[in-house]
Formats: C-alpha cells, sequence, structure tokens
C-alpha cells in the first residue's frame, strides 16, 4: 500500500471552484424585495375620495397620490402628513378633498423604503370619478 499524497495547489484549486460555482444561498435573514400597497379608491362624499391602503411589508411607509385637474396637478392624500402613511403592516383609510365634483383623478399607491434592498414600487394608476 502506497501513501498518496495530494498536492496543495491542486486541493486549492478545487476548494476554489467549489466556492466559485457551487449554489448561492440567500443569508437567512434576508429581506424580500419591497412590495407596492394594496389600496382601493372611491367617492365618499361631494369633492372627496377616500384611499385605503394597506402596507404588505415589513418594513417601509405606504401612501395615496392622486394627479388632480386638466394639468394632473399632484397631491397626496391626507396632505401627505404621518397620519396618512400607512408603516409596516398597517392599514389605514385617508382622504383627498377640496376636489371638482364630477371630474375625474388619476390615482395610485406607492411605498418607500430607504433600507438597501428598499426601493419604491407603484400600484397601477386607476380613474376616480369624484361625487
Amino acid at each position: 500500500m502506497t501513501n498518496k499524497r495530494i498536492n496543495g495547489s491542486i486541493l486549492l484549486a478545487a476548494f476554489t471552484a467549489l466556492v466559485a460555482f457551487g449554489p448561492v444561498a440567500a443569508p437567512a435573514n434576508a429581506q424580500a424585495p419591497l412590495q407596492a400597497p394594496e389600496v382601493t379608491f372611491a367617492g365618499t362624499a361631494p369633492g372627496t375620495v377616500t384611499a385605503t391602503i394597506h402596507n404588505p411589508n415589513g418594513t417601509g411607509r405606504c401612501w395615496a397620490e392622486a394627479g388632480v385637474g386638466p394639468e394632473n396637478n399632484h397631491r397626496f392624500f391626507g396632505n401627505n402628513s404621518p397620519e396618512s402613511l400607512a408603516g409596516p403592516g398597517q392599514t389605514l383609510t385617508t382622504t383627498l378633498e377640496g376636489l371638482e365634483p364630477g371630474t375625474t383623478i388619476s390615482a395610485r399607491g406607492g411605498c418607500f423604503d430607504d433600507t438597501p434592498t428598499g426601493g419604491m414600487p407603484f400600484t397601477e394608476p386607476v380613474t376616480v370619478t369624484v361625487p
């Protein structure tokens, strides 16, 4: 029986190949990519549209916004007050008031998170008739 030795450079090359081409697993605590909010809009009173916003994420803040008038002017529901931002897992209702009855707005929801895996996803815009 002969004693065979493995050359150190061959062992190092095999280990390097295993590390370089082996499966890459995400860390156990990796955060999922930020999702857009779940949001519904409804005309609830003359000149008022209400948004119900649910933040499905474990981080970030979600809101509702709209394009208003012939110039599609940008407005935030709840005037973008802290009370109009849905935190992680939170659902809230907020309004956009002072709209012209009988007109339409283009509304959508968005979320933002400034962590490294965050982002700013939006829902598709929907047209809402102002009562």
